[in-house]
């Protein structure tokens, strides 16, 4: 007769206990040396000059605990020490003794909960208290943090447990369990990925789905480790000393969130516990609801990305037109989508015996179900490949092509909102513009919308070149605004120069002469030299340069965009200098700010503002104003000293087999 007195068995947890204990010691010994033994060894050398000026042993031991892991530790401890205490639920004869025992279902799970809780959550309390007494004796003062660290892992834990209990409780095979729990815990995460997957290779401007995933609080593994640990913020002066730091301890909120779920989950589990069947030992799946819903998901988004790939393999072998790419794309999901469905029926049952007009009916059901769904990511039903966000959400918004530029300016982020629509207003062309124009020189342009919720929508889009006289008007109509509006000679100055480019000096400049020589059959760059000037008289110099160069930049002819190919254009090649050209500039009083910085997120906001950057240019043949200030001030002599990229590859010997077109 099974007692039913209460939830926990004195017994029972100390047998818990004997079987778990090595884990939790290891893991204790792990977090002893990570923590308070790596701390002691960073403040032994403290006073040996290892840390600049303005350190302190508080922002060390900061910096200490904000590195430690937090979320990892919880998602590996807690399905080691649930699975080692619930073992006997995977194997028939240990079941059976188990459930056979005078100990209710109630008080084997409990127990056996409680058990991993402790033995998973003491360790980390106490490296917590011998940190804090590391960090008293050696006046670090920030407890706080340290135990901000503590409440993180413990809570993460503690949600992985419950999530762990669900995975046990879902199926009769220990293996299939942990798989389970690897797939619950990125289960949102993955489903992104599908459909992402799907959508960079199918819809149109969605190329580039892949780089705005983001980790939600659906998947906590991730989320928990990036914003809910210790945040150290520190600002240095111009020699890299610390000025000052301060530290902040965010995610408070998300901690109590996934301190309720992870009741939730265990409340489930045990639910599931009381209902499950001694039988279904080494079943796939133990639990009856999840079988369905395993099946389907697994056909839907392993069909769907399989079915994009076979789309995409094909279309790269030979490039086809928009609507056929996704037809192959659907006829192959749906295909796959039957195979994988059967397959996890025979998985499930353990037989091959699962044709039936049953489960027949239920593919059908399930095929149609998935045709919709790609029926509607092909006609844009929740408007994806459309979508424009509303001025008023958006922080700044960047357009990178031959060049990068970032407009925070609202009347330039509207002016880039409606060229954004119109280029989508006709979607049909633009779709096939590679197929219908495959015979003209093409690349690839991004409009890049930064929310200020912190969000980020991204499209990348496939041109040719506008200035073909191959293209129809359709395209022009949709593309030619984009690339004046790119060109435009203020615009260049403002977001490729920078926004310093009227109020700096041009503080050094540099440009090769090639000289070539007939006896190694090759060329050598040279620079002049003009060391003799005072620093002054040099900067007067290049700011006389730098002004013809402006003057070329309002004449069109450097930084422009054709959205055609720069790189293998063999008629820009011979207008194109192979000489180097850069320079840097310098303001006084202004800081610069980066249009590709900002763009691609390289900027860091403790780092002291830059009064100056560097800028390469292409020069051409075309850049008249330029090349006679550089040659007017002495950087070359002779116009043989000018080689264009086609005359340097040819003499070189690169793409011979390409020259005779150009003869």
């Amino acid at each position: 007769m099974q007692s039913k007195t209460s939830f926990f068995n004195l017994a029972l947890f100390k047998k818990n206990i004997s079987r778990t204990w090595i884990v939790g010691l290891l893991y204790f010994i792990i977090l002893l040396i990570l923590i308070p033994i790596m701390l002691i060894m960073d403040l032994a050398n403290f006073d040996q000059d290892i840390y600049g000026k303005g350190y302190t042993k508080t922002l060390v031991l900061l910096n200490h605990i904000a590195y430690i892991p937090t979320s990892m530790w919880g998602i590996t401890i807690a399905i080691i020490v649930t699975a080692i205490t619930f073992w006997y639920l995977f194997f028939k004869r240990d079941n059976y003794m188990m459930h056979s025992f005078p100990v209710s279902r109630k008080s084997l799970y409990f127990t056996g909960v409680i058990s991993s809780i402790t033995v998973t959550i003491v360790p980390v309390i106490l490296v917590a208290c011998i940190t804090s007494i590391v960090a008293a004796v050696e006046k670090a003062y920030a407890f706080d943090a340290i135990w901000f660290w503590a409440l993180t892992v413990c809570v993460s834990t503690l949600l992985f447990i419950g999530i762990a209990m669900f995975s046990l409780m879902a199926s009769g095979q220990i293996v299939t369990s942990i798989v389970f729990y690897l797939i619950f815990n990125y289960l949102f995460l993955m489903m992104e990925v599908a459909f992402k997957i799907a959508a960079g290779i199918l819809m149109f401007g969605m190329s580039d789905a892949m780089s705005t995933i983001a980790y939600t609080p659906f998947t906590p593994v991730c989320f928990i480790g990036e914003n809910c640990l210790v945040n150290v913020l520190e600002s240095y002066d111009s020699m890299g000393n610390v000025k000052s730091f301060t530290y902040t301890l965010p995610g408070m909120k998300y901690l109590i969130i996934y301190a309720i779920v992870a009741v939730v989950f265990i409340t489930i589990s045990y639910i599931l516990y009381t209902h499950k069947k001694l039988e279904t030992v080494q079943d796939f799946i133990a639990v009856p609801f999840l079988k369905p819903v395993f099946t389907i998901g697994m056909s839907f988004f392993i069909s769907m990305v399989a079915g994009a790939l076979v789309a995409g393999m094909i279309d790269a072998l030979k490039l086809q037109y928009y609507n056929t790419r996704y037809a192959i794309a659907i006829v192959s999901t749906l295909i796959i989508g039957c195979i994988i469905f059967y397959a996890t029926q025979m998985l499930i049952e353990k037989t091959f015996r699962v044709f039936s007009s049953k489960k027949f009916g239920f593919l059908i059901g399930y095929s149609l179900a998935a045709f919709a769904v790609l029926l509607c990511m092909r006609f844009d039903v929740f408007k994806v490949e459309d979508k424009v966000p509303a001025a008023n959400d958006i922080a700044w918004v960047g357009i990178s092509s031959d060049y990068t530029m970032v407009f925070s300016n609202p009347e330039d982020i509207n002016s880039v909102r409606e060229l954004h629509s119109n280029f989508l207003a006709d979607k049909k062309e633009l779709r096939d513009v590679n197929r219908l124009f495959d015979d003209v020189d093409g690349s690839i342009f991004t409009i890049k919308y930064k929310l200020k919720n912190g969000k980020l929508v991204n499209r990348t889009y496939s041109v040719v070149d506008t200035n073909s006289d191959k293209v129809s008007a359709t395209y022009l109509a949709a593309c030619e605004p984009i690339v004046d509006y790119l060109n435009n000679p203020t615009r260049i100055k403002e977001h490729v120069i920078g926004n310093i480019w009227d109020d700096c000096n041009v503080t050094s400049l540099q440009f090769s002469q090639y000289i070539y020589s007939e006896k190694d059959n090759d060329y050598f760059a040279n620079y002049a030299d003009f060391d003799d000037l005072k620093e002054s008289e040099q900067i007067e110099k290049n700011n006389r340069i730098y002004a013809a160069f402006l003057k070329d930049i309002d004449d069109g002819n450097i930084f422009t965009t054709t959205f055609g190919d720069t790189y293998n254009n063999k008629e820009l090649q011979k207008i194109q200098l192979f000489n180097d050209f850069s320079f840097t500039i310098k303001s006084d009083k202004t800081p610069y700010f980066s249009d590709e910085q900002a763009y691609w997120d390289w900027q860091n906001e403790n780092e002291e503002p830059s009064y100056q950057q560097d800028i390469y240019a292409q020069l051409t043949t075309n850049c008249k104003h330029t090349l006679k200030a550089l040659k007017d001030e002495g950087f070359y002599t002779e116009d043989s000293e000018l080689v264009t990229t086609y005359e340097y590859n040819k003499v070189m010997g690169y793409d011979e087999s390409e020259d005779a077109i150009y003869e």
